[in-house]
């Protein structure tokens, strides 16, 4: 048996006190209705055991449905993220959340992973059939610091995900492997990409989407996660655009297909340029994944009796209200007697 009040132990003490002390008082100083006070104490003290709430702690099992499928999204997050040609004048990265939760939809029960590269890769979720702590994770998501930036390549993320990928194998050798891979194509490092054939022979699919325009689209500036999406922040003085050093003007982020559909090739994937006017189930075929099964999941739980002492104050409380009426009822007897006498 455990307690879990629903409000705090001085609150709560301070209630007990004034109810049922209260009650005993009036009892005490009012005889001929001590019998109603003594229940309302009785009352008063149920209510007050209601409030602490008491329950046995317990063990609750659901099941949950997992497909034998490991899905691992590759996302671009260096400043070209926030390129605003995405629907017009919106961040490519607006349109990356949206796809990312299009592909959850098609891919129920599957185990997902989220690496982000930029001048480094990082892994922002493991592998979990939380779809919902998937979603979240994009939404707060902000490209690099454009202070921090030193050049990125566009296969930043191969060496982790060649790691998860061998985690994957160990730990579920049947499960089918997709990399999906969200990104711009451009390649800021002076470093030749890395090629992606070997990774490319490990997975059962995916896909590369690609995001821009060939006219370029302007970048904020950006400081990680102090500024927002769209630049607004609570700093007074708000983001400029980065400057070209060759012409002083605004630096314009432009799509690199071809380095897009090369490592589309390498990983066996289809590429598909990504615009707001296509959904993407309609723009790509998603793959189809092995039967599911169910996992088991245990959590703690907690049966709650605070209904328990409730019924006891209903109780008490019907008693008293008839006890009431009766009196009432006796005061209209006599009130009619009298009058009858006059």
């Amino acid at each position: 048996m455990s307690i879990a009040p629903i409000m705090p132990w001085p609150l709560l003490a301070v209630l007990a006190v004034l109810l049922i002390g209260g009650c005993i008082t009036l009892a005490i100083l009012i005889r001929r209705r001590r019998i109603a006070w003594i229940l309302r104490a009785v009352a008063a003290a149920l209510l007050i055991g209601a409030c602490l709430r008491p329950g046995v702690p317990t063990e609750v099992t659901t099941e949950v449905p997992v497909a034998a499928a490991d899905v691992f999204l590759l996302v671009d997050t260096t400043a070209s993220a926030v390129a605003e040609d995405w629907d017009g004048d919106k961040p490519r990265l607006e349109g990356v959340r949206a796809d990312v939760d299009a592909l959850l939809e098609q891919l129920p029960g599957a185990r997902v992973s989220v690496i982000t590269f930029d001048s480094r890769a990082s892994v922002r979720v493991p592998l979990t059939t939380d779809h919902a702590a998937v979603r979240s994770a994009f939404e707060v998501m902000r490209p690099e610091r454009t202070t921090s930036s030193t050049g990125s390549s566009v296969t930043a993320a191969r060496g982790e995900l060649a790691s998860r990928l061998d985690k994957s194998e160990e730990n579920h050798p049947d499960n089918q492997r997709f990399v999906f891979y969200f990104g711009d194509g451009e390649q800021t490092s002076d470093q030749q990409p890395e090629s992606l054939a070997d990774i490319g022979d490990r997975i059962d699919g995916g896909g590369v989407f690609g995001y821009g325009t060939s006219a370029g689209g302007r970048m904020l500036e950006t400081a990680g996660f102090d500024w927002s999406i769209d630049g607004s922040t609570t700093d007074p003085e708000p983001p400029e655009y980065i400057q070209d050093p060759e012409t002083g003007k605004d630096a314009l982020s432009v799509i690199d297909e071809d380095q897009l559909k090369a490592i589309a090739k390498d990983l066996g994937v289809d590429y598909t340029h990504r615009t707001a006017g296509t959904e993407l189930k309609a723009a790509v075929t998603m793959p189809e994944l092995e039967e599911q099964h169910n996992d088991e999941h245990v959590a703690d739980g907690r049966s709650d009796y605070f209904w328990i002492p409730l019924l006891g104050v209903i109780a008490l409380l019907t008693v008293d209200a008839g006890r009431s009426l009766g009196q009432f009822r006796s005061l209209n007897r006599l009130y009619a007697l009298l009058r009858r006498s006059r």
